[in-house]
């Protein structure tokens, strides 16, 4: 299942699914500052206000300048955390969109009767046991192909063997003829 030879080669695999992941990601970013700017602002605005009554005008530049420090301080945090959230989303949604790539990939190769097919996924990628599921399923239907053709070709031996028969009339060694036909387009 895992395979360390598989290196990645590009880091957007479902730029969509990739991009909608990181967006909202930095979605939530961008919420919690703002959440985060409006605590402090409140906190530290009604602290203000009490005060109002002895020093009118330091209350003022007191809060114009808070109101400039809260939004410098919240600026540079969120351009840090986002920075952090796209580097860790786009990581977290190569280890899905790696395997979801493979799988559909795989889907192709067994929908075109390709059932050699190995699933194997990069250590430390998600939908690991997925994988393990997959591989099991397209080896089931290995099996199953196999028994069909074993039992395909074991009927048109018989058929053969009933259609050399001297005791069978001209119609029914037709009749096993075309049966037999059809047991070997089923065995290509």
């Amino acid at each position: 299942m895992s395979n360390n030879q598989y290196q990645r080669r590009t880091v957007f695999i479902d730029k969509a699914f990739q991009g909608r992941f990181i967006l909202g990601v930095l979605l939530l970013i961008f919420l919690s500052a703002f959440c985060s700017a409006l605590l402090i602002y409140w906190i530290a605005g009604g602290d203000l206000q009490a005060q109002s009554n002895t020093a009118h005008m330091n209350i003022i530049n007191t809060l114009e300048h808070l109101g400039i420090s809260i939004f410098i301080a919240n600026l540079v945090a969120l351009l840090i955390a986002g920075g952090l959230a796209v580097f860790v989303a786009l990581y977290s949604s190569h280890k899905i969109a790696g395997p979801l790539y493979r799988f559909e990939k795989l889907c192709e190769q067994v929908g075109n009767d390709q059932l050699d097919t190995i699933t194997s996924l990069r250590e430390g990628d998600q939908l690991q046991d997925m994988g393990k599921a997959f591989g099991g399923m397209v080896a089931k239907l290995r099996e199953r192909k196999e028994w069909r053709l074993t039992l395909a070709t074991k009927l048109a031996d018989q058929l053969e063997q009933l259609q050399k028969d001297p005791a069978l009339t001209a119609n029914y060694a037709g009749q096993l003829g075309q049966m037999i036909e059809t047991l070997n387009q089923l065995r290509e």
